[in-house]
């Protein structure tokens, strides 16, 4: 994405209420045809609108202050992009720490290793286009070569990470693969989470982060001897020993992967308890990622109902009244809700709706 080059230069460039009411218009189009397409309520679309606008002013504000010669100039341009990295970011934590439960620390630091790169060569491009547009606009065109250079490393670097996802993604199917009592379950799991998460209005990056991590949370169970991961009766204590590692070998691997940097502790944390009994930390309540909440629900509900060598899965009805009467004990309340409420059809009996809503789901998102 180029959106961070095309903001600085809209702040820049143009005068400070000018570029105020552009990053406006161009973010409200921009969030209203992503998020109203997943339902999100008009205050996410204005929260994602008023990011822009303030980001946008202050930079500007910046931008426009007095200068004497290029070299004052130039120090403004780059005090700009600081004061709009650093603006970006805030708000950034101001948005999402409330809605993910994140530490904001976390949010900064994730930010800067998975961003960082690609923030500061878009900041250093418009740097050179507002120095060429205010020295020589015929400048611009020497501009030409670095800035298709540049565009064709975003191009390969988004390359790069659908190729890399899509890895992960073959290696979380096969872990499915390796147990034909849960084959498709990561699939299932996502289109669960999408359910939770479209009930809850929530749209935007870290929402497909929550996604991308669904897809993959069981991929640390590649690691698990088949002897304990297809046993066909319940495992001894050291066997659950060592199935609970899975989700912090998940991690580890994932860990490798700097597009997964924010992932990795959503699918560290999926086993993690309301009230701190889960795995492997301990965690509880809000400390507990958002995201691994949201995935916790999806995969007890998943597992409860699917079939296992040693029981038959649950009836969808006996499932859903277990995730409401450990509702705020095993798993966050406001995720549960959501979860029950995406069942629930007007005039429509809740299990034979919940029932027919999993059958659609396995018939979309078993592999063919």
């Amino acid at each position: 994405s180029i959106t961070t080059l095309l903001l600085y230069l809209m702040a820049v460039v143009l005068p400070p209420p000018l570029a105020a009411l552009a990053a406006g218009v161009s973010r409200l189009v921009a969030e209203f045809l992503e998020r109203h397409k997943r339902g999100s309520l008009p205050s996410d679309i204005v929260t994602g609108t008023g990011r822009w606008v303030f980001v946008a002013v202050v930079t500007a504000w910046v931008a426009h202050l007095p200068t004497a010669g290029e070299g004052g100039k130039f120090a403004v341009l780059v005090a700009a992009a600081i004061v709009m990295f650093v603006a970006d970011v805030c708000s950034l934590v101001f948005e999402l720490a409330p809605i993910f439960g994140d530490p904001p620390t976390h949010i900064i630091l994730t930010t800067i290793k998975s961003a960082g790169l690609i923030e500061a060569v878009q900041y250093n491009i418009g740097i050179l286009v507002a120095l060429a547009v205010e020295h020589n606009f015929w400048e611009l065109i020497l501009l030409a070569v670095p800035f298709g250079l540049a565009y064709r490393m975003f191009k390969d670097i988004k390359e790069v990470r659908h190729s890399t996802r899509q890895l992960l993604e073959s290696l979380a199917d096969a872990v499915d693969l390796r147990d034909p009592y849960t084959g498709g379950h990561s699939r299932r799991v996502t289109a669960y989470c999408e359910a939770i998460l479209r009930e809850m209005k929530l749209a935007g990056p870290d929402v497909d982060l929550i996604i991308s991590a669904a897809r993959v949370h069981d991929i640390g169970k590649i690691g698990i001897p088949d002897v304990v991961l297809n046993k066909p009766d319940k495992l001894t204590a050291e066997e659950w020993a060592i199935m609970t590692t899975h989700s912090a070998r998940g991690a580890e691997l994932l860990a490798r992967y700097p597009d997964f940097a924010r992932g990795v502790e959503i699918v560290r944390h999926h086993h993690e308890r309301w009230d701190g009994k889960g795995y492997p930390d301990g965690l509880a309540g809000p400390a507990i990622p958002f995201g691994a909440r949201v995935i916790a629900v999806a995969d007890s509900f998943d597992a409860m109902t699917s079939d296992r060598p040693y029981r038959k899965g649950m009836p969808v009805e006996k499932a859903l009244h277990i995730l409401r009467r450990d509702n705020g004990q095993q798993w966050d309340i406001r995720v549960v809700d959501a979860f029950l409420h995406s069942f629930t059809q007007p005039d429509v009996p809740e299990a034979n709706c919940a029932q027919s809503r999993l059958d659609d789901q396995v018939r979309l998102t078993t592999p063919v």
